[in-house]
């Protein structure tokens, strides 16, 4: 383990970048934000490589690519996102959420990790790779920045299949993600897909004062039942045909999630266990292979307070592994509420379908060798990468294997969440990690991947 020194020399330049970039509230749809955090990113890609072109998604903003050839054909795609999650209630900040504010040796910020760190982080790598080089290296890159990720990325798809044969390599280093609770590197293989939907159900005219509630049905009690009855008391899918398809772990698969450490300490509260019923071992299992479904939102009827409400809506989130097609959740879950709750009606906010990269490879070797350099320790291996992304489409369009791997947030980081930040340490780390991926694939280069084709 040991930091370029050029990276300590320049540490100040480095993070203040990061910070600039994190000072863009760039939630999805907000555009005169977008377009000036678009601005920004290509500016600085400008003189790293060849050439800069955007790719205009209607509504949502321009996808940002920056292209440089190397010395042979090979090729590698970065893939980072530039917006963000909305910062929610400002007041629940410890700083506003886009001062990017540094305090006790961390940057706070909504984005500062997810995924503002790979933003800025990798033009710093691929600044050093190309000056270590004297501008002659020895693949191509291929910078993309995505505006609409956090939603979806509606839009996404139609620009990679316009621009397949521009946009093709060898591989793809994903969004990064979670170090382990103690420290570890980690490397996610592929990514999740997700399926957002929302429950609803109507019953009554307009809300009715509370002594009619011994005679009237109740919505958002009946869409509780009926969300609850789509999940085991252990927390598994208890829509039958969900998990047909999904992805079985053979026994190496198992094994390597013995590796994994559950977050608990930095997200538990005192004397309350976080975790759903099993054994560690089984957990790690089921955080890496098992299909999930969570509740991202519940709203009622509640203009008059006191009273019954007309009725209840629901968003559920279910995370699909690889094999899972979210079409046929989408169809299991309707006959699921169809026999058990006929009066909820189901539709579809956003769909996702799962990416899945095989461990073994050049590739996926390269980046573990990276991040055990990089970080003093050997990674950990997720086959799946348990974050949900369009990973998917990648792999459609333009055939290359995906790897996602550590960065700079850690389990305490609160991606999501209020008070998100990254250690400065830890991006000063991450950014010296990307450059370890450039120099091992430089050695080993991306002998068994072959670019893919739509």
């Amino acid at each position: 383990m040991g930091r370029d020194p050029r990276i300590d020399e320049a540490a100040d330049t480095i993070v203040a970048s990061w910070q600039e970039v994190c000072r863009f509230p760039t939630v999805a749809g907000r555009l005169d934000a977008i377009a000036a955090a678009a601005d920004w990113i290509e500016e600085r890609l400008a003189p790293l490589m060849d050439r800069v072109v955007r790719y205009e998604i209607p509504d949502y903003g321009p996808v940002v690519v920056g292209f440089r050839a190397g010395a042979s054909d090979a090729s590698l795609l970065l893939y980072n996102h530039y917006d963000v999650q909305p910062e929610g209630d400002p007041s629940r900040w410890s700083s506003p959420p886009y001062a990017a504010e540094i305090r006790d040796g961390a940057m706070y910020a909504r984005g500062a990790c997810d995924d503002k760190a790979d933003v800025a982080g990798r033009l710093a790598s691929l600044r050093l790779w190309i000056d270590e080089h004297d501008g002659r290296t020895p693949f191509g890159v291929i910078y993309l920045a995505d505006p609409c990720e956090e939603i979806g990325s509606p839009g996404l798809g139609e620009v990679l299949a316009a621009h397949a044969a521009e946009l093709r390599a060898d591989a793809c280093l994903w969004e990064s993600y979670l170090r382990e609770e103690d420290g570890r590197p980690a490397v996610g293989f592929g990514c999740r897909g997700s399926l957002e939907i929302e429950l609803s159900l109507d019953i009554l005219a307009s809300a009715q004062h509370p002594s009619y509630s011994s005679i009237l049905r109740s919505a958002p009690l009946e869409l509780m039942a009926a969300i609850s009855s789509m999940r085991t008391e252990d927390g598994r899918i208890a829509v039958a045909g969900v998990r047909d398809d999904a992805l079985v772990p053979d026994e190496r698969a198992r094994r390597r999630t013995a590796d994994i450490t559950l977050p608990g300490p930095s997200i538990a509260r005192d004397g309350v266990s976080p975790y759903l019923p099993g054994t560690d071992s089984q957990l790690s299992t089921r955080f890496v292979f098992e299909p999930s479904m969570s509740l991202s939102g519940f709203d009622l009827d509640d203009g008059v307070r006191q009273s019954i409400p007309a009725s209840a809506t629901a968003r559920v989130r279910f995370g699909l592994v690889p094999g899972m097609r979210p079409e046929r959740v989408v169809a299991a879950v309707r006959t699921h509420l169809a026999e058990r709750h006929p009066d909820v009606a189901v539709s579809v906010i956003r769909a996702l379908a799962p990416a899945y990269s095989p461990v073994q490879s050049a590739f996926g070797e390269a980046v573990v060798r990276a991040a055990g350099r990089a970080f003093g320790a050997e990674a950990v291996v997720y086959d799946v990468m348990t974050g949900a992304g369009p990973g998917a489409l990648f792999l459609e369009h333009l055939g290359a294997p995906i790897i996602s791997p550590t960065g700079t947030l850690r389990p305490a980081g609160n991606m999501h969440g209020y008070d998100e930040h990254g250690y400065v340490e830890d991006f000063l780390d991450h950014v010296q990690f990307t450059l370890d991926v450039f120099r091992e694939l430089e050695r080993s280069g991306f002998a068994d991947t072959a670019r893919g084709g739509a």
